[in-house]
C-alpha cells in the first residue's frame, strides 16, 4: 500500500463518518433494519466490483471486513449498553454527562472533578465529543440521533487504529502473509470491537498509544525532529485523553537510550550525542506540559492527587495466589458476575483478562443459546491465539535474525509495561472492573506484530507447515470473533 492509499483510506473513513452522521440513522439500533442491510449489501457489491483494481487484495478485504464488523456492533449497541462509567445522556454523571457539561457550558468543569462521577478524567475525548455533538445539532438532527452519533467517534478511532497497525507492519518490512496474520488479530479482536461502540475515553487513548508506538518506530529507523515531535504529540495528547497513555513512555525511553548508545558508540561521538539531546528537548517541552496540565490544574485548584482513581466496580474476594492466578476452571465463556446471576464475581485474573477482552463485562448468555455456543468457540480460539502470540514474542526475541534488536525491545517493553501495570492495578484494586483487560488494550497490536514476524521467520526457515498453522490460528480467531458479534447483533434485534 502506497502513501497515497494511506491518505485515501483516512479520507474514506472520515467521509464515511460524516455520511453516517448526516445521511444514515444509526439510532434504529438493529442490524436487521432494511436500510442497514442495504448499506452493507451496497458496500460489499462495491468491493466485489472493484476487486480487480490495484490495492484491492486480501489485506484490504481484511481491513474492510474489520470496519464493517465494528460498524455492525455500533449499529445494534445503544449508548448506554456495555459501556464503562457512561450511565446515559441526561443522567447527570458519567462520561456522557461530562460531554454534555462541556457542550452546554463551553468550558471545563469549574469545580472539584471528584465530586461528579467520571469528571476526574482528562478532557480531550470529551471536548472532541462535545464539538461533534454541537456539529450534529447544527445539522438539525433529532436528539436521539445526536446522542447515538457520538459512537461514530470511537468507531473512527478503532478504524484508524487498524490502519496504524498496518503501517507498523509496513515499517518493519513484514511480508504480505506476515502482515495479514497481524491484521487478522488486530482487525477482528473483540476488545477493539467493544471499544468502537464505547463513548468513554478508552478508544482515543488506545489509538494515540498505538500512534506513539508507530512514531517511535519511525524515529528509531530514521530519526528526525519532525518524528520526535509527532511522538511527543501522540504521548501528550494520549495523556490528555487518559493518563494511562503514559505507559507507552517507558518503552520509548528505553529504545531512545538504546538508539543513542548504539549510534554514538557509547557516547564516543560527542557531536552525535549533542544532536540527539537537541532533538529530545522539544520532546520534553511538548510531552510534560501537554500530558500533565490537567493533573497540575486540579492539584492546584482542588487538591486532587495526581493520578487520582476512585474505587470502581464490584468488590472481588481474594482466595490466595493459586486461585487468583492458576485456577482456570470455568463454566461460562463470559465473566462471572453477581449482577448477571452468577453466585460470585470472577476472581481469577487470567480468566477475567481473557473473558473481558472478548466480551467486556456484558451478559451475552441472555441473548440465545447459539450466541453462547459461539462464545465458547471464540473463547477457545482466543486461548489458542494468546498461546501463539506469547510463544511468537518469545521466539522472535530469542532469534537474532528476526528483526532489529531495538524494535524488538520497543515492542517487548511495551507489552511488559502495559501487562505489568494491568496486573498491579487488578490485584491492588480488588474489584471486578479493575480486572478488565481494556486497561492494557494497546498490547494487542505489538503482540499481533510479533505473531506476524514469527510467521515470517518460520516461512524463511522452511517450516511452512508450522507457519500455516500460525496463520490458521489467526484465521480461526478472526472468523470466530466475526461470527459471534454478528450473531449477537441478530439475536439483539
Amino acid at each position: 500500500m502506497k502513501d497515497s492509499w494511506t491518505i485515501r483510506i483516512i479520507a474514506v473513513i472520515l467521509t464515511g463518518a460524516l455520511f453516517l452522521a448526516a445521511c444514515f440513522d444509526l439510532s434504529k439500533e438493529s442490524v436487521t433494519d432494511p436500510s442497514f442491510v442495504m448499506l452493507i449489501v451496497c458496500l460489499l457489491l462495491f468491493t466485489v466490483i472493484f476487486a480487480k483494481k490495484p490495492g484491492i487484495n486480501t489485506l484490504f478485504c481484511t481491513f474492510f471486513a474489520g470496519v464493517l464488523l465494528k460498524l455492525t456492533y455500533v449499529m445494534y449497541t445503544p449508548v448506554w449498553c456495555r459501556q464503562h462509567d457512561v450511565v446515559d445522556f441526561g443522567a447527570g454523571e458519567g462520561h456522557a454527562a461530562y460531554i454534555e457539561y462541556i457542550l452546554s457550558h463551553k468550558a471545563l468543569p469549574d469545580f472539584d472533578p471528584r465530586s461528579v462521577w467520571a469528571f476526574f478524567q482528562p478532557p480531550l475525548h470529551h471536548i472532541i465529543s462535545a464539538v461533534w455533538m454541537w456539529f450534529n445539532i447544527r445539522l438539525g438532527l433529532p436528539e436521539k440521533q445526536v446522542f447515538k452519533n457520538v459512537q461514530i467517534l470511537p468507531l473512527v478511532y478503532m478504524c484508524l487504529l487498524m490502519l496504524v497497525a498496518y503501517l507498523i507492519c509496513r515499517q518493519l518490512n513484514m511480508s504480505s502473509k506476515g502482515t495479514l496474520a497481524a491484521m487478522l488479530i488486530t482487525s477482528f479482536h473483540p476488545i477493539y470491537i467493544l471499544m468502537s461502540g464505547s463513548i468513554n475515553n478508552d478508544a482515543l487513548c488506545v489509538l494515540l498509544s498505538v500512534v506513539a508506538l508507530y512514531a517511535a518506530i519511525c524515529w528509531y529507523l530514521y530519526p528526525t525532529t519532525q518524528k520526535i515531535i509527532l511522538l511527543a504529540l501522540a504521548i501528550g495528547l494520549g495523556m490528555c485523553a487518559k493518563l494511562s497513555a503514559a505507559l507507552v513512555a517507558p518503552a520509548v525511553g528505553v529504545v531512545m537510550i538504546y538508539k543513542i548508545l548504539r549510534d554514538t558508540n557509547r557516547f564516543g561521538d560527542r557531536q552525535k550525542v549533542i544532536s540527539y539531546i537537541l532533538e529530545l528537548i522539544p520532546f520534553v517541552l511538548i510531552v510534560f506540559p501537554l500530558g500533565l496540565w490537567w493533573s497540575v490544574r486540579n492539584s492546584i485548584r482542588f487538591g486532587m492527587p495526581a493520578g487520582y482513581i476512585p474505587e470502581v466496580g464490584e468488590h472481588v474476594e481474594r482466595f490466595g495466589f493459586v486461585p487468583t492466578i492458576l485456577d482456570v476452571r470455568t463454566a461460562s465463556p463470559f465473566l462471572y458476575m453477581k449482577a448477571n446471576g452468577f453466585a460470585y464475581d470472577e476472581y481469577n485474573l487470567v480468566l477475567a483478562a481473557i473473558k473481558s477482552s472478548l466480551f467486556g463485562e456484558g451478559d451475552f448468555a441472555a441473548l440465545s443459546l447459539p450466541v453462547t455456543i459461539l462464545g465458547w468457540i471464540l473463547f477457545a480460539s482466543a486461548v489458542l491465539a494468546v498461546i501463539v502470540q506469547v510463544a511468537a514474542m518469545i521466539r522472535v526475541l530469542a532469534d537474532k535474525e528476526a528483526g532489529d534488536a531495538g524494535i524488538k525491545i520497543l515492542l517487548a517493553v511495551t507489552v511488559v509495561t502495559f501487562v505489568g501495570a494491568f496486573i498491579a492495578f487488578a490485584l491492588k484494586g480488588a474489584n471486578l472492573s479493575a480486572m478488565d483487560l481494556r486497561y492494557a488494550a494497546p498490547v494487542v497490536v505489538p503482540l499481533s506484530v510479533f505473531t506476524g514476524r514469527y510467521r515470517d521467520r518460520l516461512a524463511a526457515k522452511g517450516r511452512k507447515r508450522t507457519a500455516a498453522l500460525v496463520m490458521c490460528c489467526c484465521i480461526l480467531f478472526a472468523v470466530s470473533s466475526a461470527a459471534f458479534y454478528v450473531a449477537a447483533g441478530i439475536a439483539s434485534a
